[in-house]
């Protein structure tokens, strides 16, 4: 698997195959955190709807990662040699979940876990009833369960709550990937794998807006519940609400967010999108940081390498 290719398309399957109950495989990306790991490979094995293979793709991990996938009869444990964070770890389980046949993909990091045990089955529920090709859960807030984990733009708001969006069955044109995400395997075959250039933070974003560029069906089901910590501590209101500016808390993780920000609104022409940062990060950096110049320099800088396709990695 090289790095700094683009997400290829797949072969398309083959079409007149008999309708049968699908199959399901679990993919779950870890690295260096098996604590987090059993406590989401046992809420994957508690569901009432069990999918039909569990692979645990292993991002280099220098911890006892192997012995916690060991105890999981079934699990096939996928070890990357190097790190190729989220987006090289999910290529990777994605592609080999594909090799072994799935018919949709259930994919989530290791710090993510259902809620409740049917999470899966009412995913899938969904997926079979409305023909989407991705079909997310609400994913909530496990130290404060009336907040969403990522907010969710509504009719004009972002919305932060529960309450804010929980009275809809779903949610249309939208869902947090890869957390929890119930995908058909067609969907790659249709629009390729994530982009292991972006390393972390947007890669998820660049392949939701590459599936809505074709068409797919997209929603959460509000029903369908997940755990994962929250971003709030990276959100941060400007003008009054009227903006958010995500600022994550390391500088490795502010580095690819802003580079892949700037990659994805060239790749999709959103023009208006990097003028709004201009004002968003201008506001957040030289307004409420008090002239932080160094800051803004930092996000414009990066942002311009993403706009002009430079992926080199971060260097501290």
């Amino acid at each position: 698997m090289s790095q700094g290719s683009p997400a290829p398309a797949l072969p398309r399957p083959p079409a007149g195959l008999p309708e049968v109950a699908p199959k399901i495989v679990t993919v779950v990306v870890t690295r260096d955190r098996q604590a987090l790991l059993r406590r989401c490979l046992g809420a994957v094995a508690a569901q009432s709807r069990p999918a039909d293979g569990l692979l645990v793709v292993d991002n280099a991990s220098a911890d006892d990662t192997p012995a916690i996938i060991r105890q999981h009869a079934g699990a096939t444990h996928l070890r990357l040699e190097t790190n190729s964070g989220g987006a090289g770890g999910f290529r990777a389980g994605i592609a080999a979940a594909l090799d072994d046949g799935a018919e949709f993909l259930w994919l989530m990091d290791d710090d993510g876990m259902p809620s409740d045990n049917d999470c899966l089955e009412r995913l899938l529920a969904t997926a079979v009833r409305t023909g989407a090709d991705i079909v997310g859960p609400l994913s909530i807030d496990p130290e404060e369960p009336e907040r969403l984990s990522f907010p969710v733009r509504l009719e004009g708001r972002t919305r932060f709550l529960v309450r804010e969006v929980e009275d809809r069955p779903v949610i249309n044109g939208f869902a947090h990937l890869f957390n929890g995400v119930l995908v058909r395997a067609s969907l790659f075959h249709l629009v390729g794998l994530p982009d292991e250039r972006l390393f972390i933070r947007g890669d998820e974003v660049e392949f939701l807006y590459r599936a809505r560029r074709h068409g797919v069906s997209v929603m959460i089901d509000t029903a369908a519940r997940f755990l994962h910590p929250s971003t709030k501590s990276e959100i941060h209101p400007i003008l009054g609400g009227a903006f958010y500016a995500v600022v994550p808390g390391s500088e490795m993780k502010r580095y690819y967010q802003f580079r892949n920000r700037g990659h994805i609104f060239r790749s999709y022409g959103m023009w208006s999108w990097l003028a709004a940062d201009v004002v968003r990060y201008g506001t957040y950096y030289l307004i409420n940081r008090r002239l932080d110049i160094g800051g803004f320099t930092r996000w414009a800088t990066t942002t311009w390498k993403g706009v002009r396709g430079d992926f080199s990695p971060w260097r501290p």
